[in-house]
């Protein structure tokens, strides 16, 4: 049996400092737990890396593939379960409930489409898993014509030009006044504007 995880039970315990390091229960693929002492600001990649290590010594390490084939899974502050691909975050960025991380075998199907349902839930402060159980037709309606708007618009700006692509990304803003306002030519030189390019740090002017 796993033992009680020894992170606080407190709820704010990764918004205060009680210490400079956290205890965590790891939740290997290979059927056994390990408990590591890290930093708060320890990376994921620290963190498999001691995982790693001390598995080295446990039984059923064999069972174990390559490092890169396994990412990290935590249930996060809204009680759903978060996979996380970037292994530069630490530790305190993510915040794992109780300090229990579980290592899982990578997705391969749609290693994208995991991280998006995360933003999405932390943005509506829902998890999506809670719409999936609604049976509304009004909320399923909803669903269905703002679905059907994305595509659309998707469809819409893969058949731009270039030029509408561009404009797209980088809105142009135009002055509906011809002339030039005064505080611009203020700082012309002769009527002329002075552009200041650096290659490889030297400036030159031109």
């Amino acid at each position: 049996m796993v033992p009680a995880p020894s992170c606080p039970y407190t709820w704010d315990y990764w918004m205060s400092t009680p210490s400079d390091y956290v205890e965590l229960t790891c939740l290997m693929p290979n059927s056994i737990y390990l408990a590591v002492t890290v930093s708060w600001d320890s990376t994921l990649q620290d963190v498999k890396e001691e995982l790693w290590d001390l598995a080295g010594k446990q039984p059923l390490f064999g069972m174990l593939h390559e490092m890169s084939g396994y990412v990290f899974q935590f249930i996060n502050s809204l009680a759903v379960p978060e996979e996380v691909d970037d292994e530069n975050k630490r530790v305190r960025d993510i915040r794992p409930v109780f300090g229990v991380l579980m290592i899982i075998e990578r997705s391969i199907e749609g290693p994208g489409e995991q991280l998006l349902n995360t933003h999405i839930s932390h943005l509506i402060g829902k998890g999506l898993n809670e719409f999936d159980r609604l049976r509304s037709s009004e909320v399923n309606d909803f669903r269905m014509r703002m679905r059907y708007l994305a595509e659309e618009s998707l469809l819409k700006r893969a058949q731009s030009t270039r030029l509408e692509r561009l404009k797209y990304h980088c809105p142009p803003r135009l002055a509906d006044n011809p002339t030039v306002p005064l505080t611009l030519t203020s700082h012309l030189n002769n009527n002329c504007f002075i552009l200041v390019t650096k290659v490889a740090n030297t400036e030159v002017n031109s």
